[in-house]
């Protein structure tokens, strides 16, 4: 099968040279991977983001090539300006399509579904026996429930991309029961899960020490892979150490900018923690390289999260790979993830004392974490591989089919109107 794969903002490479990247192109990264290893070809389709990515396609696995389509400023755009220039690249990938037709078109982001749609509108060739699959990580409707931003005009587009693709692939149940409450069909969507590494991420091999207190056997260590804004959790995790005397907190910043000394979030969450006497239990670092990141995991005692919204879950996942118990907010796609009172504790809200009490119930009973952490491996490895990811994924593929029907033309004009203001 030749798959194109649109991943406007999430360009894959980074993420298969082992750098620090975002969950959805790690995501990219490891299910065409996975996708070519089984015997497809898999061309991914990428805005150009920097002036030394190079022209045509860049060669990134066997079976796998990265494409740069220049669509706006070579430069890595904020999130509130992705949709500006998707009219651009969607006119862009219309040209690459004719050149080379694929056997399905999968859309990764609701930005690349817009550029999807728009390709397949604009191009000389019929395309419109094509199925286009659309993957959405996270939903604005999921996540204006969490407390994050209303964005009417993405809320809007998600749901006339559901509607239009031949298959929907999302994250959790939760995301598939939102997409039910705008109207979109339960079989018509896929829950297909972020996966995991578990040959990279596991139990076998050595730990970190070097960013713990050199008092290891007067505490406990707590460890939390998250951003460090207000929706991450980070300042509920370091008001939670002032009930935890007994434990020290290594926060790993999943922010773009490496230095936390620059970094706005990270100076509050460390005046937070100096503010309520805990500093000196409290560390945080940058953005880890991820052949270094099993090792860390593995040097702590308990994984722990008090995001108010986890779309991925992918560093639970990785957490849970390394043998660790996880303490964790049930949101997103963290209660697919993680089975309470088996492989972890899900917290409602992840309050500063919830997290405090579940933390302790989890370090309190010896017996009771080993056996979270070993089912916290066992559920890693039979459920959220790659390699059982891509197949989902490929199954989805199948099931996708071209739709003959006449499409609303409202939701086409809708569509349209977005895509030719974006591009001025």
């Amino acid at each position: 099968m030749k798959i194109a794969m649109v991943a406007e903002h999430a360009n894959p490479l980074p993420a298969h040279r082992g750098e620090p990247a975002c969950p959805v192109s790690l995501h990219v990264c490891a299910v065409s991977r996975q996708l070519a290893k089984r015997g497809h070809k898999v061309t991914v389709y990428v805005r150009r983001s920097d002036p030394e990515q190079p022209e045509g396609r860049t060669r990134m696995a066997r079976g796998v090539s990265v494409a740069h389509l220049d669509a706006g400023p070579a430069r890595v755009l904020h999130e509130t300006d992705h949709a500006e220039h998707t009219g651009a690249f969607g006119t862009a990938l219309a040209a690459v399509l004719d050149e080379d037709t694929p056997d399905v078109l999968h859309a990764i982001g609701w930005t690349s579904g817009l550029a999807a749609l728009h390709a397949q509108a604009h191009s000389e060739k019929d395309q419109s026996g094509v199925p286009i699959v659309q993957t959405f990580h996270s939903l604005n409707a999921s996540e204006q429930r969490s407390g994050l931003a209303h964005r009417p005009d993405r809320a809007r587009m998600e749901t006339i991309l559901a509607s239009r693709a031949d298959r929907v692939l999302v994250n959790s149940t939760d995301q598939q029961g939102e997409l039910a409450r705008l109207g979109v069909p339960r079989h018509h969507v896929s829950v297909v899960p972020f996966g995991v590494d578990s040959d990279h991420f596991s139990v076998e091999g050595s730990a970190s020490a070097e960013p713990w207190n050199a008092r290891r056997e007067e505490r406990s260590r707590l460890i939390s892979v998250t951003s460090l804004t207000e929706a991450g959790g980070a300042e509920r995790l370091v008001e939670a150490m002032v009930r935890l005397p007994e434990a020290e907190l290594l926060l790993v910043s999943t922010a773009d900018d490496r230095t936390v000394a620059l970094d706005e979030n990270a100076r509050r969450v460390e005046l937070l923690a100096k503010e309520a006497g805990v500093d000196d239990r409290v560390h945080l670092t940058g953005p880890v390289e991820r052949k270094e990141l099993p090792r860390l995991l593995r040097s702590a005692d308990v994984y722990v999260s008090a995001a108010s919204y986890d779309p991925y879950g992918g560093t639970v996942l990785e957490a849970m790979s390394c043998g660790l118990p996880v303490v964790a907010t049930a949101t997103g796609a963290v209660p697919g993830a993680v089975l309470h009172r088996t492989s972890g504790v899900l917290m409602r809200f992840g309050r500063p004392d919830e997290v405090a009490r579940s933390v302790r119930s989890v370090l309190s009973t010896p017996t009771m974490s080993s056996a979270y952490g070993i089912a916290a491996v066992d559920r890693a490895r039979s459920r959220f591989t790659w390699q059982r990811i891509a197949v989902e994924t490929e199954l989805a593929y199948e099931r996708s089919r071209p739709q003959q029907t006449e499409r609303d033309h409202s939701d086409e004009d809708e569509t349209e109107l977005l895509l030719s203001g974006s591009s001025h």
